[in-house]
C-alpha cells in the first residue's frame, strides 16, 4: 500500500491511482489513452518508475486534475535523486551517444530490475528501504532513454569477472545474460566484454561514462560511493576517450563476447 505522505514520489502515484479511479478508469483503459503498456500504467501507481513530464502533461489531459501533474513532477523529480545522480539523468537523456566502462557491475542502463535490485539491497546498511526502492526505480527509468526515437547509441565494456560474480544467486545471474543477448540485438547498442584471460587492462576495473552531445563539448562521469563529478577539460576527457579505445581493442568482439555471456549464461 503506498503511503501519499511518504515523499512527493508517493503522492503522485497516489493521486494517479485516486484520480484514475475518480474517473471510471482502470489501469488498462488509463493506459489506452496514454498510449502506455498497462506494466507502465503499474509501475507508475506502484513507485516503480519516476514519471516524466510529458506523462504529466497527458494525464492532466485525461484525469480532473487542474494541473496537478504538471505542477508536481519536477519535485518528484528532484526529490527522488541525490543531486549528483539528478545530472546524471538529465545529461543521459540530452546525450548522443554513451561510452561506458564497468569493472565490477553490469553498467545501469544494461541492468534487470532483479540485478538492480540486488545492487541496491547491498547498500542497504547505507540507504533505508524507501530510499533502496527509490534507487531502483529511477535505474528502470533512466533505461527508458534507449527506447527513445532519438535515443542515445551506447557502447558498454566490461569485464568477464562480472558475469562470474553471482548477483543475487545464479537464477538471476542466468536472466541477467539472457537480457544482455537480448539488448545486444538492438540496433544502437554494442556490448563487448573484456575477457578474463586479457588480464590487466588500461581501465583497472575504475569505471567512467564518455557521453557525447550534438551542441556541446563531451564530457566524462565517474563516480564513488557517496558523489560524482563531470570532467569537462578537453585535454583529460581525450585522455579518458583514448583509454576507452583501448578497452574496446582488448575487449571480445562482438560474436565471442555473445558466445562467451551465453555460456556463463547457460551454466
Amino acid at each position: 500500500m503506498i503511503d501519499p505522505a511518504a515523499n512527493p514520489l508517493s503522492f503522485f502515484a497516489s493521486e494517479m491511482a485516486r484520480l484514475r479511479s475518480g474517473a471510471g478508469l482502470s489501469q488498462p483503459a488509463l493506459a489506452k489513452r496514454l498510449n502506455y503498456s498497462v506494466s507502465q500504467v503499474t509501475k507508475i501507481e506502484t513507485c516503480q518508475r519516476i514519471p516524466k513530464i510529458d506523462l504529466a502533461q497527458k494525464l492532466d489531459e485525461i484525469l480532473p486534475s487542474d494541473g496537478l501533474f504538471c505542477r508536481l513532477q519536477p519535485l518528484v523529480e528532484r526529490s527522488s535523486m541525490l543531486p549528483w545522480f539528478r545530472d546524471l539523468y538529465d545529461v543521459e537523456g540530452a546525450a548522443t551517444e554513451i561510452k561506458t566502462y564497468e569493472g565490477y557491475l553490469i553498467p545501469g542502463l544494461l541492468q534487470t530490475e532483479a540485478y538492480a535490485r540486488a545492487v541496491v539491497d547491498a547498500t542497504r546498511p547505507v540507504l533505508s528501504d524507501e530510499d533502496a526502492e527509490q534507487a531502483v526505480a529511477i535505474k528502470m527509468t533512466r533505461q527508458e532513454i534507449l527506447d527513445r526515437p532519438d535515443g542515445p547509441r551506447l557502447w558498454a565494456v566490461f569485464h568477464e569477472s562480472v558475469l562470474c560474480c553471482e548477483v543475487g544467486g545464479p537464477a538471476l545471474m542466468r536472466n541477467q545474460c539472457k537480457h544482455l543477448l537480448k539488448m545486444r540485438q538492438h540496433p544502437r547498442v554494442v556490448i563487448q566484454v573484456v575477457a578474463n584471460r586479457a588480464g590487466l587492462c588500461c581501465g583497472f576495473g575504475r569505471p567512467f561514462s564518455l557521453l557525447t552531445f550534438r551542441h556541446q563539448g563531451d564530457l566524462v562521469y565517474v563516480e564513488d560511493m557517496n558523489s560524482a563529478r563531470y570532467i569537462r577539460e578537453q585535454a583529460e576527457v581525450a585522455r579518458y576517450a583514448l583509454t576507452f579505445d583501448y578497452l574496446r581493442a582488448t575487449a571480445l568482439a562482438d560474436d565471442k563476447t555473445a558466445e562467451l555471456i551465453g555460456a556463463i549464461g547457460n551454466d
